[in-house]
């Protein structure tokens, strides 16, 4: 499979908007989020989720979990 250049900066694309705005994080996630669920069916999403979970990094595991429970708290409101 050829990768893009996008592919083989991914990490370091992510690790720079990490260090960038609250804005520019939302829409990293926001484009992510929806080509995820554009690109295949429910099914297949929780097949890829899978796969992505296993290959992600510690701190990928504990800022994730404190994301979803900011997501919990604004649903509440």
């Amino acid at each position: 499979m050829i990768k893009t250049s996008v592919e083989k900066l991914s990490e370091e694309i992510g690790f720079d908007i990490g260090n960038s705005d609250d804005v520019t994080q939302a829409n990293l996630l926001n484009g992510f989020c929806r080509g995820l669920r554009n690109s295949m069916n429910d099914q297949k999403l929780d097949t890829q989720l899978s796969y992505m979970v296993d290959k992600l990094k510690p701190e990928a595991h504990k800022v994730l979990k404190v994301l979803v429970d900011f997501i919990e708290l604004k649903e509440k409101e």
